[in-house]
C-alpha cells in the first residue's frame, strides 16, 4: 500500500458502515489518551519507505471484537525487475511512461531536443491524470465584481 484513501468501520452485528475521518500528525499527537477504547472515528497515516501504518483513534476494545475494517488504497507501482519482466503501470499510463523517460534521457545525451520531448511528456501525463478524474457536468466560476469608482 503506498497510500489509505478512505476507511469505514463494519459493525459486524448490524452490518453499518461507519465513515471513518483521517486525522494529521499534530492532532494525534493531540489526542491525550491514545488507549482509549470504544468504536473507532478517526485513523492516521504514517507512509514509509517499505510500508505504511494506520493507527486507529479510539483503540477497538473486546467490545467491538469481530468487528471488520473497509478501506481503499492506492498500491505503489512494483519495479519491474529482470528486462524480459512486464512493468507494472496501468494500461493509461504506459505512453506517459515511456514518453517521460525520453524526455529525461534526453536531458543528458540530447539536449537541444529536451523542450520538445518534455512538452510531450507533459501532454501525455495530462492525458493519463485526466483519465482518473471524476466526470461531472458542475463548472464553477468566481462571481466578478466591479465596485463603482
Amino acid at each position: 500500500m503506498d497510500n489509505i484513501l478512505e476507511v469505514n468501520y463494519r459493525i459486524t452485528s448490524t452490518s453499518i458502515d461507519s465513515p471513518m475521518t483521517e486525522v494529521s500528525r499534530s492532532q494525534y499527537q493531540g489526542y491525550s489518551n491514545k488507549s482509549a477504547k470504544g468504536i473507532p472515528t478517526s485513523f492516521f497515516i504514517q507512509r514509509f519507505i517499505d510500508r505504511t501504518t494506520l493507527t486507529l483513534y479510539l483503540t477497538p476494545g473486546a467490545a467491538q471484537d469481530g468487528n471488520k475494517l473497509n478501506l481503499y488504497y492506492s498500491r505503489r507501482i512494483q519495479d519491474a525487475g529482470a528486462y524480459g519482466n512486464a512493468s507494472n503501470v496501468p494500461y493509461r499510463f504506459a505512453p506517459c511512461m515511456t514518453a517521460g523517460l525520453a524526455y529525461y534521457l534526453s536531458q543528458k545525451n540530447v539536449p537541444q531536443r529536451s523542450q520538445e520531448l518534455k512538452l510531450f511528456y507533459e501532454d501525455e501525463l495530462a492525458r493519463a491524470v485526466k483519465e482518473d478524474g471524476d466526470i461531472t457536468s458542475t463548472y464553477i466560476a468566481p462571481k466578478v465584481y466591479y465596485p463603482n469608482a
